[in-house]
């Protein structure tokens, strides 16, 4: 469980990571014990002790009838393996091959040029010769009395038979080239053929999926107090789909909704109902479809709690205007600092959090560290914070100091689950560093970060208090009766009344944790009819009295 709120990930294209292709068959015209070869290409490391079966169709019957044991190959990876009746025949056919126990298995099955072979990988189909309970005396496209048949390269084999993939020497094309009647050998008349007809020849046989797994996320839907009490909404992104398989998406926990891959090339799966504190799996698969993608991505849950990151001071400036701590002394150290703010009307322990950022952990919250309701902590690199820094808690970093980074870095808290609560990160904030003050919420809790002066030209940074240096309200919306409907909205409109008529500040967030809507609000009436349908997190400021919700638009 150590993943943040907002989580995005990229994972690459999935497919088979182990396969077994049948790659050529050889019929031949030598007498007992024969020259009859079936040449297989091993992609990945294959254990066929344990991990793959050969059917055998012989005559048409069926695949489950008979089986040829291959299972003396032991492990094997990454190369050309032969099933031959007699080494000796073969190494005289193939003179500049090698044929030994690491390459070469002898079988004593006998198969002639209508017979069908067939690869099981794991219970899985994986590449087949002949058309299913056929025989190709009567469906003479894919008979090989004395010739030899190769797999086209570049052809990704997915297990089904299809005669297009294939190159043919030609019935009887054999008699008369092999050396033991007296021709020059088969190897030679291969290397003739050219293409992919010679021994260890050709490649990209290996289905790969199309369809990938992108961006992820998990988001609180709620952010009570406790480590377990709330849950979270997980969502995950897919690209490639309606690929003319069917699909299977599930869940390890939560309600699964949203797009599937089954009908939609592009979409995203959600989850929906996640208990706070329970990481979950999304598996996606066409593999009972006959497909290949069988893809997976672990979501850990979010530590659901009313935590705001407000303010974080990189760069003090060089002289004494740099001193945030107001001990008498700019360092460049001990001036840097952390705001966090409880966005609720109940007090907030966070004893035993941490703060780290990119690099190293920073900060340990000591026991007892309750954060009252609506109120404010602030962690100084060091030094001896000295003022009221508007009635917050002021601590010094555990670790000695925080040494965030002025080129770009990632803040991070963490609870004592270790799952990550909320998080700083430079390169989505999207404003400098390096400006000899701090970066802060604007407007403070439900904005975005901007430079402090930006937010108030006549300060660079206001620790423990709003940006205008006023000091956080501990009043909340329920003590003020907000009301907010219709919800769900079908209308395209929300109302939300308070019995203040003072200007709100609306921000809204869609479940990926993307502001969708930032607006000030003078009426009682929101204009949503350009959103989508689905759910979003709306945050509602007035006179620095806060209040987070679920809001559904159908």
């Amino acid at each position: 469980m150590k993943k943040l709120s907002f989580l995005f990930l990229l994972v690459s294209l999935g497919g088979f990571s182990q396969n077994v292709t049948i790659t050529k068959v050889i019929e031949s015209d030598c007498s007992s014990p024969f020259v009859k070869t079936v040449e297989l290409y091993v992609d990945g490391t294959v254990d066929f002790s344990t991990e793959v079966v050969m059917n055998y169709m012989l005559n048409g019957a069926s695949w489950a009838d008979n089986q040829i044991d291959i299972s003396g190959f032991g492990v094997q990876s990454d190369k050309f393996l032969y099933i031959v009746r007699d080494i000796a025949l073969m190494q005289a056919e193939f003179p500049s091959i090698t044929f030994s126990a690491s390459n070469t298995l002898v079988v004593a099955t006998s198969t002639n040029g209508d017979d069908g072979y067939q690869i099981v990988l794991n219970g899985i189909i994986v590449s087949q010769f002949g058309k299913t309970e056929t025989d190709a005396d009567t469906d003479t496209i894919w008979e090989h009395d004395d010739s030899v048949v190769s797999r086209k390269s570049g052809v990704p084999d997915n297990g089904t038979w299809n005669e297009t993939h294939w190159d043919y020497s030609g019935k009887n094309s054999l008699d008369g080239e092999t050396a033991c009647n007296g021709g020059s050998g088969i190897e030679a008349y291969l290397n003739g053929l050219g293409g992919t007809y010679p021994l260890g020849s050709g490649s990209g046989w290996t289905p790969t999926c199309g369809t990938a797994l992108v961006d992820s996320s998990a988001v609180c839907d709620t952010t009570a107090s406790g480590a377990t009490d709330d849950t979270y909404t997980a969502t995950l992104g897919f690209s490639g789909g309606n690929n003319g398989n069917t699909f299977t998406v599930n869940a390890t926990d939560g309600t699964v909704g949203g797009d599937n891959p089954t009908s939609t090339v592009t979409g995203t799966i959600t989850v929906t109902n996640i208990p706070e504190g329970t990481d979950i799996t999304i598996t996606v698969s066409d593999i009972a479809d006959g497909g290949v993608c069988d893809l997976s991505r672990d979501i850990d849950s979010p530590g659901c709690i009313p935590l705001i990151i407000n303010e974080v001071l990189f760069d003090p400036a060089g002289d004494i205007t740099g001193d945030a701590n107001g001990d008498g002394i700019r360092d460049a150290l001990d001036d840097e600092f952390i705001e966090l703010v409880n966005n609720s009307g109940s007090s907030l322990d966070i004893s035993g959090y941490t703060i780290s950022d990119a690099v190293a952990l920073r900060h340990t919250f000591p026991a007892l560290t309750i954060i009252p309701a609506n109120s404010m902590l602030v962690v100084f690199g060091g030094g001896t914070p000295t003022g009221s820094f508007g009635s917050a808690i002021v601590q010094t970093a555990s670790e000695g100091e925080l040494n965030f980074s002025n080129g770009g870095d990632i803040v991070t808290v963490r609870n004592t689950l270790d799952d990550e609560v909320v998080v700083f990160n430079s390169s989505s904030a999207g404003v400098s560093l390096s400006d000899n003050q701090s970066v802060t919420r604007d407007p403070d809790i439900t904005g975005s970060f901007s430079l402090h002066t930006d937010a108030n030209a006549s300060l660079l940074f206001s620790p423990g208090a709003l940006a205008s240096g006023a000091i956080l309200s501990t009043n909340s919306f329920s003590e003020n009766k907000l009301s907010i409907y219709p919800n769900p909205v079908t209308a395209g409109y929300v109302n939300i009344k308070s019995q203040t008529s003072e200007e709100k500040h609306i921000s809204m967030f869609d479940l990926t944790g993307r502001e969708v809507l930032n607006t000030q609000l003078s009426s009682n009436k929101l204009n949503v009819n350009s959103l989508k349908t689905g759910m979003y997190l709306l945050k509602i400021l007035e006179n620095n009295n806060i209040l987070t919700t679920k809001l559904i638009i159908k």
